[in-house]
């Protein structure tokens, strides 16, 4: 081992040299290491490895004195390696000169609450049966938690926090940002999932997790459909003047044919179209966020959408941007029927009167499709099949029917007649 020594290095950019500590530490162990000093040229001396002072250089001495503390702190590193024979190379080494400079502070392996949070979504985003949707529910939720701790608590969040009076307290403060029930009910929901994480790893004997935690209940909701008059007044309404809206138009009369979600009736290409051995034709998709493989009767309606498109889904936009598109064509179109919706605001049930366009969204499709499939008598296990829904009772939530609509729908009934 040798005695660590000094060496300058020009800096082009100043009429400095950077000050680097040269050690060979052991047998064929070198290390170079900047010490974060510079000295203007003429004041430093090669021979002595020192800054010298000079009437316009009184900084000498101190910097001698911190150069000394780095080759002391030097020796002490290789010195203790030898001693109690531990690994040592220059990752190592330039760690422990880093932390005794300050550079970085030493790393703090105690999980808190928000560090697992973010490990958490790290591991779930690198998870291939996780799509981007969830990903970005859990980074929002991450978000609001951040915010509530800086702007109410002032104070970190730990896992002892975590009790219904602290989901009460945390709801309130979501309910005064003017968010509806159901978006509260998610952002809670999606916070107790990460707990019930946290406790199943056995992460912190501080959280006591129980269920009745959540305070916000989630709501059906106000969701509609289109009919089948609906659509094709849609479909027929000359927008050759209103390109975007034309598009915006398109697009969405593809979701309402095809029961397919956002993210997938937006993509729909010729490959995805195939024919039968007697010529039917059909559309075949992998669906995005389910990974499973549908198949969808081709209707003679979405067959002129497609033509007119160039057998593709137009361009599509932003799901944000299409929504508030979508208002806006139906009300240029008309579908302003009346629509009395029941929403819950900072927790209160409150009554609103809609016109029908105002609640039209692009998931509005989904819906249209399978009420429309299940007024016409399709299957509901093939209706199923189509919209991805695993079980009944969910899928029975997606059926809009107003209640004289289901007593017509029932009438041919021979118990009725």
């Amino acid at each position: 081992m040798r005695k660590p020594r000094f060496a300058p290095k020009p800096d082009p950019r100043f009429p400095h040299v950077q000050i680097y500590l040269q050690f060979t530490y052991a047998r064929g162990k070198f290390l170079r290491y900047y010490t974060g000093v510079t000295v203007p040229k003429e004041y430093w001396n090669k021979e002595k490895e020192c800054a010298v002072q000079g009437r316009h250089f009184m900084e000498a001495g101190q910097i001698n004195i911190h150069l000394n503390k780095i080759k002391s702190e030097a020796e002490q590193i290789a010195a203790r390696s030898l001693y109690n024979k531990t690994e040592l190379n220059n990752g190592i080494f330039k760690n422990e000169l880093d932390t005794f400079l300050g550079k970085q502070e030493t790393k703090d392996e105690t999980v808190t609450f928000f560090r697992f949070f973010e490990s958490f979504i790290k591991e779930r985003a690198a998870n291939p049966n996780y799509s981007k949707s969830s990903i970005k529910v859990y980074n929002t939720a991450y978000n609001h938690l951040k915010g509530y701790a800086a702007n109410v608590l002032r104070k970190e969040i730990t896992f002892a926090d975590f009790n219904h009076a602290f989901f009460s307290a945390y709801s309130n403060y979501l309910f005064n940002l003017d968010f509806g029930n159901n978006y509260v009910h998610k952002l809670t929901a999606t916070l107790t999932t990460v707990l019930n994480e946290a406790d199943r790893r056995d992460i912190s004997p501080d959280l006591k997790i129980k269920s009745g935690w959540l305070v916000a209940s989630r709501e059906e909701p106000p969701a509609i459909y289109l009919t089948e008059s609906e659509l094709k007044q849609l479909l027929q309404f000359d927008l050759s003047k209103n390109p975007r809206l034309a598009r915006v138009r398109d697009l969405f009369l593809i979701g309402c044919y095809t029961g397919l979600r956002f993210s997938d009736f937006t993509k729909i290409k010729p490959g995805n179209f195939r024919k039968t051995a007697d010529g039917k034709e059909y559309i075949e998709i992998v669906t995005q966020k389910t990974g499973i493989k549908v198949s969808i009767p081709v209707k003679s309606e979405l067959k002129e959408i497609m033509a007119r498109n160039g057998n593709q889904a137009p361009r599509a936009i932003s799901n944000q941007k299409f929504n508030i598109y979508l208002k806006e064509l139906g009300e240029l179109v008309g579908v302003d029927e009346p629509i009395m919706q029941t929403r819950f605001e900072n927790g209160q049930r409150i009554e609103h009167s809609f016109l029908k366009y105002e609640l039209v969204t692009t998931h509005t499709a989904r819906r249209s499709f399978a009420t429309n499939a299940y007024k016409a008598n399709v299957p509901v296990k093939y209706i199923m099949a189509v919209t991805g829904h695993k079980t009944e009772r969910e899928f029975y939530k997606y059926i809009r029917l107003q209640p004289e609509e289901h007593a017509m729908l029932v009438s041919g009934n021979p118990f009725f007649n």
